[in-house]
């Protein structure tokens, strides 16, 4: 139904290593976050 809380997150880039690195980063974070509230 399209309510449930959901982050999406999305990169684009040259370098695929570096934009997945970026995105396991921010991922991370986020869960960290999420753990912490």
């Amino acid at each position: 139904s399209g309510t449930e809380p959901l982050i999406r997150v999305m990169a684009e880039g040259d370098d695929p290593q570096l934009v997945e690195a970026v995105v396991n980063d921010i991922v991370g974070i986020l869960q960290e976050t999420r753990s912490a509230a």
